[in-house]
């Protein structure tokens, strides 16, 4: 079960940055296949070779049921195929990814990007489908878990452990091309998004409270672990058991250390705080 909190929120807008030696890219040109070589990832959370392929340029997910919520501090959780590389922290990190999005139809389908130390400390930018949103109903979201903030944590967190922001973009069964962008500077995150094949960049949101690697409070009060164990990827899942699966066709994936700019902008958004 899952409850929606509604605010209004502020978000925060950036521009793009140059590629340097601690990112990486991937074009999705390998294959024609069905493994992790084929993605040209390092590494993923429970594959499962009939929900992704890699051809044509393309790494397509389909959605299968799942999700990275409900088993805390003992990953796995249900989600699958959630491809990733690991990258140095450092003070900042930008993702971006183009996608072709087509069939969601059910509530909680959803792909996109993700960073974070695990499927309990992360930060995800995706489209998805949530029935809650107005002028929906699909739409793109920023959402952050990170466990330690739970309030039933040992010691309790601030009770914000999963917090989200919902933007509508349109309705459902359409097909979609869109850029997705995360950027985050130390323990905060920006997510924007484009139509418009990056004429245009438009707010997601902006959450605080990110994990990272020895502050898992996401505080920026600890020492920053050796590099290697931050990660950066993709992922498609969510949706009930026995519906038709949202398609994510990925073209690229490319991760950067840091943006050349910060320009923000003021732009309501809907606040979408999930609480267990």
């Amino acid at each position: 079960m899952r409850n929606w909190i509604l605010c209004a929120a502020v978000v925060v807008s950036s521009a793009s940055a140059a590629m340097a030696a601690s990112g990486f890219s991937l074009d999705f040109n390998g294959g024609p296949g069905s493994t992790l070589a084929a993605t040209g990832f390092q590494s993923v959370y429970s594959i499962d070779p009939t929900g992704f392929d890699v051809g044509g340029g393309n790494l397509t997910i389909r959605t299968q049921p799942g999700d990275t919520f409900g088993n805390y501090e003992n990953d796995p959780d249900s989600a699958k195929n959630m491809f990733y590389n690991t990258v140095d922290v450092g003070a900042q990190t930008i993702a971006t990814a183009k996608v072709n999005v087509s069939g969601l139809n059910v509530n909680f389908h959803g792909g996109g990007i993700w960073m974070g130390t695990d499927q309990d400390h992360y930060v995800r930018l995706g489209v998805f489908h949530n029935s809650f949103l107005s002028s929906g109903p699909v739409g793109v979201e920023l959402l952050r878990e990170n466990q330690d903030r739970w309030g039933g944590a040992t010691p309790p967190g601030q009770g914000d452990d999963i917090v989200g922001i919902g933007t509508p973009v349109g309705a459902a069964n359409i097909a979609r091309d869109v850029l997705l962008r995360i950027t985050r500077n130390g323990n905060n995150v920006v997510g924007e998004y484009s139509l418009d094949n990056g004429g245009t960049f438009l707010p997601a949101g902006a959450i605080g409270g990110l994990a990272l690697p020895g502050d898992p409070q996401g505080l920026g009060s600890n020492t920053i672990e050796a590099p290697g164990t931050f990660k950066v990827g993709v992922y498609a899942f969510g949706g009930p058991d026995g519906a038709a699966p949202g398609v994510f066709s990925f073209d690229s994936l490319v991760v950067t250390p840091e943006p050349t700019s910060l320009a923000a902008l003021t732009l309501s958004s809907v606040l979408l705080r999930r609480r267990r």
